[in-house]
């Protein structure tokens, strides 16, 4: 009540003024940060994925390498592995997508010649006919794509705008990769002596856990994106390359991205009949049983231990915020919440 007096005792047309300046700064901050968020987005992308890599600098300076020679090797493997990606993935997949658009009217078509649709159709009293046509006849139209990207010219700049991004990324990755040190021990600098050595106690233990989690996460992704590329390659399902390179980043989100993967490829396996999509989700089902209970605890550890509820959590706030990207960092940031709580807020709670 006393800091207000003086405002108060000004006369409320100064305290409204003071009031709506205060609005005015509110609203001006969150439009510039609203206006940066892409910027923001590829900045938080970059600083993960050196997180990500920075386990394996440490892993080679224990392994008698010198500091500069670690951050070099890592900064060489991953423009090499990226510089791969770039040169086998990418023409596959576009290649697979222009036939995949190609194939889903006739696609669709043989669906609806198969037995099954034909007993189910009928079952239904041929409702699913319609539907059938319905689907076939949008899918087949260019223009309803370009509705859904929003115009040819929005759908161009949004693919240069990618691409940029992808480089952006991966410059300022390596940039970061580089300089972490130099960056942390700034970030350092900035706390008070006294409280120095907590903040780099904490700050080392995070950055390690979210960096072996990331590593792991990865790594879990690339062998369900090379399995699902086997199976459906040995089911003879179409378009195998391009429903794995959507594996690799569906399979980061934690818990639910394996399943949501599941559902993809058993729908698409329903082009080479019901068979073959009962037996892939079978096949699926079990190597997700596999992943989960074998898998995970062997190649992420124990790098980050929180509640499964809290990963769904943090995946559906994370997802609703920032998409794909917002549920693919839930996790370690969750993480790292809970561990400022429990080696900051707790103990001064206790002490108090």
């Amino acid at each position: 009540m006393s800091r207000l007096s003086p405002l108060l005792s000004a006369g409320p047309f100064r305290l409204g003024f003071v009031a709506t300046l205060g609005v005015l700064l509110a609203l001006l901050l969150g439009a510039a940060v609203a206006s940066l968020s892409t910027a923001l987005t590829l900045i938080f992308v970059a600083f993960f994925v050196c997180l990500g890599l920075y386990p394996t600098v440490r892993w080679l300076e224990a392994r008698r390498f010198s500091r500069t020679g670690a951050v070099l090797t890592v900064i060489g493997g991953f423009i090499v592995v990226v510089a791969l990606l770039l040169w086998l993935v990418i023409p596959i997949v576009v290649d697979q997508l222009g036939q995949l658009f190609t194939y889903l009217p006739t696609g669709y078509s043989s669906i609806a010649e198969q037995q099954w649709f034909i007993d189910l159709n009928d079952s239904f009293g041929g409702a699913l006919t319609p539907a059938l046509d319905w689907l076939r006849t949008t899918v087949s139209d260019p223009n309803t794509w370009l509705t859904v990207g929003g115009g040819a010219l929005k759908v161009g700049a949004g693919i240069l705008n990618g691409v940029f991004g992808v480089i952006f990324v991966i410059a300022l990755t390596i940039y970061f990769v580089a300089g972490l040190e130099t960056i942390k021990t700034g970030l350092y600098s900035l706390v008070p002596a006294s409280r120095r050595p907590g903040v780099m106690e904490l700050g080392e233990t995070i950055m390690e856990s979210v960096g072996k989690y990331l590593g792991g996460m990865v790594i879990l992704a690339g062998i369900n994106a090379v399995f699902t590329f086997i199976l459906l390659s040995i089911a003879g399902v179409p378009f195998a390359p391009v429903l794995a390179a959507l594996a690799f980043p569906i399979t980061l989100i934690p818990l639910v991205g394996s399943v949501i993967n599941l559902i993809i490829v058993t729908m698409v396996s329903l082009f080479a009949g019901p068979e073959t999509a009962l037996v892939v989700g079978l096949v699926m089902l079990v190597y997700v049983q596999f992943e989960a209970y074998f898998l995970t605890p062997r190649i992420v550890g124990k790098a980050i231990s929180i509640p499964g509820s809290l990963v769904l959590i943090g995946a559906m706030v994370g997802g609703t915020l920032l998409g794909l990207l917002g549920a693919l960092i839930a996790c370690p940031v969750s993480a790292s919440v809970l561990l400022i709580i429990k080696k900051v807020v707790v103990p001064r709670q206790n002490a108090a």
